[in-house]
């Protein structure tokens, strides 16, 4: 009935100020462990696109490598084909 007509006393704002305090600081428990895994998915981010350049990388490596070693291999088989 305070809140309508207006009367509070003084330990009715000394609660209120609790209460207040109290939410501000689960806020802050909250806000905190949030901020740290914003960061951690930011880092994890960058480390993911390093890693896909360098797969990307190996690939086209790997690709190449093959690539040369069938060339090789085809050459050998014309060859001993040819001595036949």
């Amino acid at each position: 009935m305070k809140a309508f007509f207006g009367t509070a006393t003084t330990a009715d704002v000394h609660q209120l100020h609790k209460t207040l305090d109290n939410l501000q600081s689960r806020n802050s428990d909250i806000v905190h462990p949030l901020a740290d895994q914003v960061t951690y998915i930011r880092k994890l981010n960058s480390i993911t696109d390093i890693n896909t350049d360098a797969i990307e990388n190996l690939s086209t490596v790997v690709r190449d490598a093959m690539v040369r070693s069938h060339e090789k291999y085809k050459q050998v088989t014309k060859d001993i084909m040819w001595l036949n």
